[in-house]
């Protein structure tokens, strides 16, 4: 009996082999090939191909050895610890027929021999299918990292099932979702593993197969990194600090430290509450990640809800001092977070809330490019482009609303205005103007759509399109060059002759211009916060009912009665006069100035 299942454990270590596992070795980063030589003409240009495919494939090659030393790394450690327990189970098994070999010629002694001989049997097969399930996983990884790499120039692995070609660069919208739609699963499937990174920024590709692709890319930048790290035995940071050392590259670790900031953006969308505990579990999806755009500041877009199902849509467009890279997708913004919530307190159709980091903003107050217009007018086509995309991929009829906040709101006017945008709704947050927008007539609203304002009165950006060129810049002079060194960047969205709807924003308790009235507008309980709710959610009219319509900025009129009592005469008509004044350098007269009543307890709450 003892010998029988001394040969069973015997067979079960056989499985584990003998010698000492691999040990990988990290490959040198390859050259760059040598200077092409003066040669020209077709066979030139044929050769010259060639050479950068091999270039390509050598790199690649590189990168997928790099990518299989921690799992190899691993595999051997597994196979390492896999013997060490089994050599354990055949030593406890010795010592069990030690222990009853004075009773091995009795029934009880060989019926404990036996059930301790299964017990070790039982033992033994568990560490053989432990390592075994682990070696699967190892080799799946493997062939993830090198399932298409060409074995010889031209020739795939996979030859025979040719990975489908992504839409040419600038192919429309329309033109995307068609090619996507005429792929066959598997082909979608296949696409979804290899996930190109194009594949997850392009228009007319829905939500549900950008976020897998770009959340693998993302992970792909931080295991670049982490892997490499783990396999030297040091920290990520020696690896961000000295790149080249460990055959990276600076645009690699721009990779790594963009991806962390856009990992930090979908936890704190998720997760955020603001009683602090971090405990919520919002469905949030990564619609668009690019972590080299514009000069490494990157591009990122987190989806709360799925924008191709809800009904209704909001795109949240940031100011000055935003980018992925300075930290705005997380770094105590909730202004997703906060929109979403209450907008689905407010009304039971499913709303989703874009945080769309997706252009460059100038870098801080004092950047010379906060006090033109060049970027909003860039980063205008940029937003038309992928809201415009929105509306392919969505499914039954939409409400989309695009919120613009400080240089934001310039950049969504001339989106609007300069770059054919299509949306239901606009929302302007402390405009500092709206650049090539002059009236609401510009933002081509369809039937039923609004400009909406919001400008608290106590927000010294939202007054800078409203002074003449003298006040306006001693104005910014005073208060530090908040809008850089000449301020304006055209109309005031708040001024009762631009054609939009203002709605209430003030700041309980304000008392003069404080800049940092600026960042109050998704502030919950606050007026401006609700009345975003109540446009994002499909219900303006509440706008009336809740009495949060504002009275636009406007010049001073200088006015006469249109009757007079006169004594024995009674009440007598006399020419009524209405004349507009100028006003103090062109200052419209602010309504909103000392308003009585502002409170902070506007927000939905739960029923």
């Amino acid at each position: 009996m003892g010998t029988s299942i001394d040969a069973a454990l015997a067979a079960l270590k056989a499985l584990l082999g003998s010698g000492d596992p691999v040990a990988p070795r990290v490959p040198n980063l390859p050259a760059e090939p040598p200077p092409w030589p003066p040669w020209t003409g077709d066979l030139s240009d044929a050769a010259q191909i060639s050479s950068a495919d091999l270039d390509g494939q050598r790199k690649r090659l590189y990168t997928q050895q790099v990518n299989a030393f921690p799992v190899i790394t691993a595999a051997g450690q597994t196979l390492t610890h896999a013997r060490k327990q089994l050599d354990a189970v055949i030593a406890a098994w010795q010592a069990d027929k030690f222990s009853l070999s004075g009773l091995a010629n009795t029934p009880a002694g060989q019926k404990a021999l036996l059930a301790a001989g299964r017990i070790r049997l039982g033992e033994a097969g568990g560490v053989i299918r432990d390592a075994m399930h682990e070696f699967a996983r190892a080799a799946q990884q493997l062939n993830a990292i090198s399932d298409d790499f060409p074995l010889t120039a031209g020739q795939g692995r996979t030859a025979q099932l040719e990975m489908p070609q992504l839409p040419p660069d600038g192919a429309t919208t329309q033109d995307v979702e068609n090619w996507w739609n005429s792929l066959s699963q598997e082909d979608k499937e296949r696409l979804i593993a290899a996930h190109p990174q194009k594949l997850g920024i392009l228009n007319g590709i829905p939500a549900a197969v950008r976020d897998p692709v770009n959340r693998a890319v993302l992970n792909d930048d931080l295991h670049r990194v982490q892997d490499l790290a783990k396999l030297n035995g040091v920290d990520p940071s020696a690896v961000v600090s000295d790149p080249a050392k460990y055959g990276l590259t600076a645009d690699d670790i721009t990779r790594y430290t963009n991806a962390i900031q856009t990992r930090n953006g979908l936890e704190h969308d998720r997760t955020w509450t603001a009683d602090g505990q971090n405990n919520g579990d919002r469905p949030v999806m990564l619609w668009a990640y690019d972590p080299l755009a514009f000069q490494g500041r990157g591009k990122a877009a987190i989806a709360i809800g799925n924008p191709d199902w809800a009904r209704n849509t909001a795109v949240i467009v940031p100011g000055t001092g935003s980018s992925v890279k300075a930290g705005w997708l997380a770094g105590g913004r909730n202004d997703a977070a906060v929109l979403y919530d209450q907008s689905r307190l407010a009304d039971p159709d499913s709303t989703s809330v874009i945080a769309w980091m997706g252009y460059e903003t100038p870098d801080s107050f004092g950047d010379p490019d906060i006090g033109n217009t060049t970027l909003a007018r860039q980063g205008g086509n940029l937003l038309a482009a992928d809201v415009n995309g929105l509306t392919v991929t969505h499914n039954g009829p939409a409400n989309i609303t695009v919120i613009g906040h400080s240089y934001g709101s310039t950049t969504v006017a001339d989106a609007f205005a300069n770059s054919g945008m299509h949306a239901n709704n606009a929302i302007l947050l402390g405009c500092p103007g709206t650049d090539l927008a002059r009236s609401a007539a510009d933002f081509h609203l369809p039937d039923g759509g609004h400009v909406y304002v919001g400008a608290a009165s106590t927000d010294p950006i939202s007054w800078v399109p409203e002074l003449g060129s003298t006040l306006q810049n001693y104005l910014n002079d005073e208060l530090g060059n908040l809008v850089g060194a000449s301020a304006g960047l055209g109309s005031d969205p708040a001024a009762d002759s631009f054609g939009s709807i203002r709605f209430r924003a003030e700041v309980p308790g304000a008392d003069g211009l404080n800049p940092s009235d600026h960042s109050y507008y998704y502030t919950v309980g606050s007026e401006s916060l609700r009345s975003m709710t109540d446009i994002v959610s499909g219900n303006p009219g509440r706008l009336i009912d809740d009495n949060l319509i504002a009275e636009g900025r406007h010049l001073p009129h200088l006015t006469t009665p249109s009757q007079v009592n006169i004594p024995g005469l009674g009440r007598v008509e006399i020419p009524h006069i209405d004349i507009p004044l100028p006003g103090l350098g062109g200052i419209d007269i602010e309504p909103e100035t000392g308003r009585g009543g502002v409170g902070s307890n506007h927000e939905y709450v739960p029923k």
